[in-house]
């Protein structure tokens, strides 16, 4: 089993169906490093991004976005909604657990070196870094839906 077996499972278990009750439906294409969920609200696709940390520790972010239904231009081309990532766009976020770019930016399921210093184990439960993502998940269907960016969540571009 990998280090990202058991949050992956987690996630699966607790995040998917919550995403999936909200509208949302999975893209496995872009699997193992990012698990991608699009809906169709109005004349745009909304997108969600897990993104798994490329070195292959157990942590995560949680990216988004809303693409035109027509697909998104760059540079003259026109990219179709299910190619397009969440932070290409101009109103895309990032929900993170706490603040800052050190360990607050990620959904982690290993711990701070202060902490496994200070003797707390070397991992969180799975289930608690799971839960954490669907109690802030709220947030970002407010940001996506109103436009109200709550505390945990973080522009993607300037």
């Amino acid at each position: 089993m990998g280090r990202t077996t058991e949050l992956r499972r987690a996630v699966a278990d607790a995040f998917v169906p919550v995403a999936e009750a909200a509208g949302f439906r999975p893209d496995h294409r872009r699997m193992p490093t990012t698990l991608t969920f699009r809906r169709s609200v109005g004349g745009q696709v909304q997108i969600l991004e897990i993104q798994w940390e490329k070195y292959g520790r157990p942590r995560f972010v949680l990216d988004y976005g809303a693409c035109p239904g027509g697909g998104f231009a760059i540079d003259g081309r026109v990219f179709p909604p299910e190619e397009v990532f969440a932070g290409w766009l101009p109103a895309s976020g990032r929900l993170k657990p706490g603040r800052g770019l050190g360990p607050g930016a990620w959904f982690r399921q290993d711990r701070p070196l202060l902490q496994r210093l200070l003797g707390r184990g070397a991992l969180r439960p799975a289930t608690e870094v799971a839960a954490e993502l669907v109690a802030l998940f709220p947030e970002v269907l407010r940001a996506l839906d109103d436009g109200v960016r709550g505390p945990h969540i973080t522009p993607l571009q300037p």
